[in-house]
């Protein structure tokens, strides 16, 4: 028997927190949560699929770093490069997206019902306000059926329409690390329109050489009643200009973990982005029982970097994306059961013009050596009906097509036309089946499909310009097994699940080209987990928060240069994950915390030959709130790395010359004030 399972059984055996009968007058009961990622919104303890819930608008003290303030609360999500803010915070969910060296790949991102997640499957976090953001849920496991190209699952994120007091509000950081923030905001409710305007400027130095970044977000919220319905606007626009300090070998790690890439410093690696995104969505009833949601977005993003090498070594493209859904809800009785049925299209598009430089010493751009448009055109339909079957039984089911077509059009011709074109449709589904043996407690069982095709830059062809003709997409079949509990003191969720991925996108580099990926498929790969979670309000004062996850995941079949890899470990993900916290509100207005993050150790290449070994580390928040002199104030102060321990914070898998390791800053501490008005 396999250390997974051993977990697995030991897991089964553990009985939930026994609450007591009277513990309802001795502690403030639990807001019950609802979900938003299965396409419905409906009550998270009815929902058969596994879905980690996150109110991050009430995580008081949080330094709002990155998102991973929220992702480490939710089990198989694993989170990394808090601090390198050019490469962007990296998640992965049950290993999908692993594969990335910047961004997010495999997972669909949706904000405010509107997609964040490019046309070709590519996600940037980097204009995310984080003060805007209320909830974070992570529905794990193939979404395919719901959400088309994202085998790992749905990251849906909401976020604040309207002031949280008054009219507006003011925020400025301050901490170690060169961090400096300052943040406004103001809007309000008038008559039948309510809206939000933001702007919020950081600049932060880091813990290593040639760190430095400087963003700018704005970002708009408008609501309006209007024909029996609510229409939603979202703007956001940002400003980055972020230095890279690249990858350190084993030796230069051990020697100065604080210094950048020799390279990195002698080519100036940095990028500069600028980008514009508007989303409407318009939901509104037709009847009592039917709803309908219409929603459209455009924006635009340019981007310049420069990498650390010579040859092609700056890239830039000028990217324009937008799309349009509809989806239709209707709730009827038939069949024995009480059905919430929803048909709806998606169509996504997005052209890239794409152009590479030679690099030369200080960042210099040099000759060109490629320019070509790159497009992404994707068509979804899908249906799904949640069912109840009496007060015991509820079903689950989704169905979806999709239809891809990625291009190049080849306008650098004097190394040959390396135009191209590659089409992938497919067909996902999923089905749920859950049984309720009381109003508290859901056991369910899901089993569904889902795949993720390459993103336009990773079908990069490694002998030369155009499409790498030999990448296909992956596909992944999961079953997952759960039980999930919701009462006024405990919400908890323990889930078994089982992935068999055909086609697993892996990346590496060329010794030529260091810091450049290139992808290529793996025969087959099997995974398997364990994912516990658990809130428990013990008293009024006290909330235990906990997230737990154990896996193995395997390549069943992988050949690759001569090297048979069938077997090993999946690199780039931690085999166990803990994270423990401790609030205490003490008085009205006071909140403290205590987290403990634990990670096992994760391999750094295929073959299995680099570990990188596992870390515990502890962070501490303190945050007060109160009214002084008619003004609503909220001070706070955050530890991280309470102990000062030497981490890997972000790993670059299969990278060329070693250079594996991005070490994690030391203690660090960040405070801020809020003040609303």
């Amino acid at each position: 028997m396999t250390a997974a399972r051993w977990h697995l059984a030991l897991l089964l055996c553990l009985p939930l927190p026994a609450v007591a009968a009277d513990d309802s007058e001795a502690a403030t009961p639990l807001s019950t949560v609802e979900v938003r990622s299965p396409r419905l919104t409906t009550p998270w303890r009815e929902m058969p699929a596994s879905i980690g819930v996150v109110e991050a608008g009430q995580l008081a003290g949080a330094p709002g770093l990155a998102l991973d303030e929220s992702l480490n609360r939710i089990p198989g999500v694993y989170a990394q490069n808090r601090y390198n803010l050019n490469q962007g915070l990296r998640v992965s969910i049950r290993g999908f997206g692993s594969r990335a060296s910047f961004g997010t790949r495999g997972i669909r991102v949706m904000v405010d019902d509107i997609p964040l997640t490019n046309p070709d499957g590519q996600t940037d976090l980097d204009a995310l306000d984080l003060a805007l953001v209320e909830q974070v849920e992570v529905l794990r496991g193939p979404a395919s059926a719901l959400y088309g190209n994202g085998a790992g699952g749905v990251l849906f994120i909401t976020t604040r329409a309207l002031p949280e007091a008054g009219l507006g509000r003011l925020d400025v950081v301050a901490g170690e690390l060169g961090e400096r923030r300052i943040r406004g905001e103001i809007g309000g409710q008038f008559g039948d329109i309510g809206g939000l305007l933001s702007l919020a400027h950081r600049e932060v130095d880091g813990h290593r050489e040639n760190m430095a970044a400087d963003s700018l977000i704005g970002s708009g919220r408008l609501a309006w009643q209007v024909g029996g319905g609510t229409l939603r606007a979202v703007v956001q626009t940002l400003e980055i200009d972020a230095q890279d300090p690249g990858g350190l070998n084993l030796n230069e790690l051990q020697a100065t973990p604080g210094a950048a890439n020799p390279n990195a410093l002698r080519f100036a690696t940095a990028e500069a982005i600028e980008q514009q995104r508007l989303g409407l969505s318009y939901v509104a009833g037709l009847g009592a029982r039917t709803d309908y949601r219409l929603r459209s977005w455009v924006g635009e993003r340019d981007f310049a970097n420069s990498l650390p090498f010579a040859g092609g070594g700056q890239s830039a493209f000028e990217r324009s994306l937008g799309g349009l859904g509809a989806q239709l809800d209707h709730r009827l009785q038939a069949l024995g059961g009480l059905h919430r049925l929803s048909v709806g299209i998606d169509f996504e598009t997005q052209t890239d013009t794409r152009s590479r430089f030679n690099n030369g010493d200080g960042g210099v751009r040099g000759e060109q050596t490629l320019l070509q448009d790159e497009k992404a055109e994707s068509l979804g339909l899908f249906v799904s009906d949640q069912v109840a079957l009496g007060e015991a039984w509820v079903l689950a089911a989704g169905l979806r097509y999709d239809d891809l077509t990625l291009s190049v059009d080849d306008a650098f011709l004097a190394d040959g036309d390396d135009s191209g074109r590659r089409r992938f449709d497919k067909t996902s589904y999923n089905l749920g089946l859950g049984y309720r043996p009381d109003p508290q407690r859901l056991i369910f069982v899901r089993y569904g499909s889902g795949f993720e095709s390459p993103a336009n830059n990773e079908l990069a062809n490694p002998d030369g310009g155009g499409f790498n003709p030999a990448l296909q997409p992956a596909e992944a079949d999961n079953l997952e097994l759960g039980l999930k509990h919701e009462s006024p003191q405990l919400r908890a969720e323990l889930v078994l699940y089982a992935i068999r991925n055909e086609g697993e996108l892996v990346r590496f580099e060329l010794d030529n080209q260091p810091g450049r990926s290139f992808y290529r498929n793996a025969g087959a790969s099997d995974r398997q987990g364990v994912e516990l979670s658990a809130i428990w309000q013990v008293a009024d004062p006290l909330t235990l928060s906990l997230s737990y996850s154990v896996n193995d995941y395997r390549f069943r079949q992988y050949q690759v240069d001569g090297n048979d890899f069938g077997g090993n470990v999946l690199p780039g993900t931690p085999r166990q994950q803990l994270f423990a916290e401790a609030a205490w509100q003490p008085r009205p207005g006071w909140t403290a915390r205590l987290q403990g993050v634990a990670l096992d150790r994760v391999l750094a290449d295929d073959a299995n030959t680099v570990r990188v070994a596992g870390y515990v580390v502890a962070n501490a928040r303190l945050a007060w709130s109160g009214v002084v002199g008619g003004l609503q104030l909220s001070p706070w102060l955050a530890a991280n790395n309470l102990f000062d321990i030497d981490y890997i914070e972000n790993l670059r898998v299969n990278a060329g010359f070693g250079r594996y390791y991005e070490p994690a800053a030391g203690r660090t501490v960040v405070g801020g004030l809020s003040l609303r008005f």
